[in-house]
């Protein structure tokens, strides 16, 4: 590796607090960590000893604050009237008209309510009750209570939930049946369907809950007209019933009101149903989600969606395989959202390859072919070493070789280079390049970081400007990196098993057992075009196809030819 100057010791241990205190100086860890021995004048355990203290620090400064974690749980439930109330009952937040609602604002204490005292009585009780036995460490369940107003025919809900902040501590969130009509939704529905001003303003008494006579009551019109309009909803919006219509709208009202969110994409994904999502109990009791789409009664391909957890396929890709016949099952490795992490001894190809195939048998699936995306050919390796009568072919997408030699890593470009030669010479350090990454891409944002790490593959950038695509790589890895789940360790782990186990005998035998065929993108950052030629001469029984225009993502470019191959080995 050419190296022109060797940093000195106490530039790494600056680069490194650096990072822990402001994870956008990330690129300053590159000229140390690329490497395959700590750099001169420090040991190891002593590198070892500051990662560990920039990891803590790292930890502390990405936690949010109490305002963030607040705003942060209100967006959740930002569709309905609610309050949060901590356990002084002050209020600290609200969504919607909480005045018209509770009769209080935001700062006051939920005792100055303004309804009727047995109900305010019996809320304050309520709060205090799930608030004692949640600090009890016990689980509270969900309380209903109606709420009644003297200039409402119909009781409204509430629903006290509670939650724990790591900054504010425990709180109760009482959320109301009255939902939220975001601003400017009357132009996305208008948009989306050509719809009215009088049809939308019926589908808004319909979101409430309204019958048809009420409506006719509230809009002074009869009850046939008001049925007649409905019925032409329902045509304009390819509905067949109220039921799923409210389904379709209150959809489309998440969309609209989730952050970031702008009117011309709720109205550009409105078509991309909702992901529906199964649990399975595993045999050692873990959790594992799994979703299925395609053709319900389809030949199946299991998928492996990569290190970076791709949960969504472009919309025309996921109707593609409902065409082609091919039923997709799609799991959510241990370790990701809320798929519990497999057991830290043992190899986690072996516990990832027993999982598939208890999935298999759970499903009651025979043998069929696999898509394996990056990384997860390695898993899939092993799977058709202990499992070779459940798979019969593989095609991988930016599939990954196992590495023998250090020019290997050489030709990498700067970014993976410094992660996977960490993770070859001193994993030890791994767990915290990779949690500042993941900070990284918290802080800057999920296409800024995409636009960062792969600025050497246009074809790979270009992708973010489809919004089809877009929203499969950047909504799709929800449970790798989201507010909600961060899958950094299950990452480094994935990581590390890839660069320090030898795989390669695993991989030749399933090329020998079943047709394996990878498609690579010309413009790949981890396998250049030189190296991946090498790999071709080690692996003949491997077929190996490239597509131009395409990096790392290049089943995103190229999906349709996935697919087609697929179709033949299924």
């Amino acid at each position: 590796m050419n190296q022109t100057r060797i940093p000195p010791p106490d530039d790494i241990l600056s680069a490194i607090y650096d990072v822990a205190l402001a994870p956008e100086c990330y690129a300053r860890l590159l000229p140390h960590m690329d490497r395959e021995t700590v750099p001169a004048g420090l040991s190891e355990s002593t590198l070892l000893k500051h990662f560990h203290r920039a990891e803590e620090i790292l930890a502390r400064s990405t936690l949010p604050s109490k305002a963030d974690e607040i705003a942060t749980l209100m967006e959740r439930f930002s569709q309905s009237t609610a309050i949060l109330v901590d356990a002084r009952f002050s209020v600290l937040a609200a969504n919607g008209s909480t005045r018209s609602l509770f009769g209080v604002d935001v700062g006051a204490s939920l005792g100055c309510a303004a309804m009727p005292e047995d109900t305010r009585a019996t809320l304050l009780a309520l709060v205090r009750k799930h608030l004692n036995q949640r600090t009890a460490d016990n689980e509270t369940a969900d309380t209903l209570l109606e709420l009644h107003r003297d200039n409402h025919a119909r009781p409204t809900l509430l629903k006290l939930h509670v939650e724990i902040l790591p900054q504010v501590g425990p709180v109760v969130l009482i959320l109301s049946s009255e939902l939220i009509w975001p601003e400017g939704f009357d132009a996305v529905l208008a948009s989306a369907f050509a719809l009215t001003p009088a049809e939308i303003a019926v589908i808004q008494r319909l979101i409430k809950s309204e019958n048809i006579q009420e409506i006719a009551a509230a809009r002074g019109r009869s009850v046939d007209t008001i049925r007649t309009q409905v019925k032409t909803i329902l045509s304009k919006t390819d509905t067949r019933s109220q039921a799923e219509l409210i389904r379709i709208v209150l959809m489309m009202m998440h969309m609209a009101t989730a952050p970031g969110a702008t009117r011309a994409q709720a109205v550009m994904d409105v078509a991309r149903p909702a992901v529906q999502w199964m649990s399975m109990r595993l045999s050692d009791g873990r959790r594992m989600d799994y979703r299925e789409f395609g053709a319900t009664t389809g030949k199946p391909i299991l998928v492996w969606p990569m290190d970076y957890g791709f949960t969504h396929w472009p919309q025309a890709a996921e109707e593609q395989a409902r065409a082609l016949g091919l039923r997709v099952i799609l799991p959510l490795r241990g370790g990701y959202g809320p798929s519990d992490t497999p057991p830290a001894t043992g190899s986690l190809s072996e516990h990832y390859a027993r999982d598939m195939a208890e999935l298999v048998a759970h499903l009651n699936l025979g043998p069929c072919p696999h898509l394996a995306l990056g990384v997860d050919v390695m898993f899939v390796a092993k799977f058709a070493a202990l499992f070779p009568h459940l798979i019969t072919g593989v095609f991988g997408c930016g599939a990954v070789f196992p590495v023998t030699e250090p020019n290997q890593i050489a030709c990498m470009d700067k970014w993976h280079r410094m992660i996977l030669a960490t993770a070859r010479h001193t994993p030890r350090l791994l767990p915290f390049l990779i949690k500042a990454g993941f900070a990284l891409a918290q802080k800057a944002g999920k296409d800024a970081f995409i636009r960062n790490i792969f600025a050497d593959a246009p074809g790979d950038l270009a992708l973010l400007d489809d919004p089809d695509t877009r929203e499969a790589l950047l909504e799709g890895s929800h449970f790798t990196l989201s507010k909600d789940y961060n899958a950094a360790d299950i990452f480094t782990r994935t990581t590390i098993e890839q660069m320090t186990m030898d795989w390669s005998q695993d991989l030749r035998a399933l090329a020998r057992h079943v047709p394996v065929h990878f498609l690579h993108g010309t413009e790949d950052t981890e396998i250049p075009p030189e190296m991946l030629a090498q790999h071709a001469a080690r692996y003949p029984e491997i077929k190996i196809e490239t597509c131009d225009n395409a990096g790392r993502f290049v089943f995103f470019r190229a999906w349709d030819k996935a697919l087609a191959h697929l179709t033949r080995m299924a």
